[in-house]
């Protein structure tokens, strides 16, 4: 028999290559409470509801992001006006903070509005209101998201 055989089976005994080691040991660094909470802040900001469901607050979360959907939609289909950060003007600019608050659907509501703004009519009046609401709302949600994250719950 060979000196690495095992005598009990007769095989021969299993040489052990080096295993590489992995960094399992190595801690992952963890995010700060509020690294965490601004994230949140941001996620919910982008995509209406997300904060609330990184959260597992999945009502507000639907309410949220069914909500501002809705308001954009119809914002959009009544011609209101979505502004563009090329504003002449303080209100402008102002709207066009309120548009962006909307998160992705600001770029919806632009693919939405392809014959262009109306607001010569009432509808596209309200429509430019239902825009702007949206993203005040938004940022109201996300702001609550991020206050949620940090502990501070309303």
């Amino acid at each position: 028999m060979a000196e690495d055989a095992n005598p009990n089976l007769n095989l021969p005994a299993v040489v052990e290559e080096p295993s590489v080691t992995e960094p399992a040991d190595v801690p992952v660094p963890e995010m700060s409470a509020e690294k965490r909470a601004m994230a949140i802040g941001i996620a919910g900001w982008a995509v209406p509801g997300l904060g609330h469901a990184l959260q597992k607050m999945w009502g507000r979360a639907i309410v949220v992001f069914v909500t501002v959907g809705i308001l954009v939609f119809a914002g959009a289909s009544m011609r209101g006006n979505v502004f563009t950060s090329h504003g002449n003007d303080a209100f402008d600019t102002l709207g066009f903070v309120a548009d962006l608050g909307t998160g992705v659907f600001y770029f919806g509501a632009q693919r939405l509005e392809r014959n262009g703004a109306d607001v010569s009519h009432a509808g596209g009046d309200y429509g430019t209101r239902f825009l702007a609401t949206a993203g005040v709302l938004n940022l109201l949600a996300a702001l609550h998201a991020y206050e949620a994250a940090r502990g501070r719950k309303a």
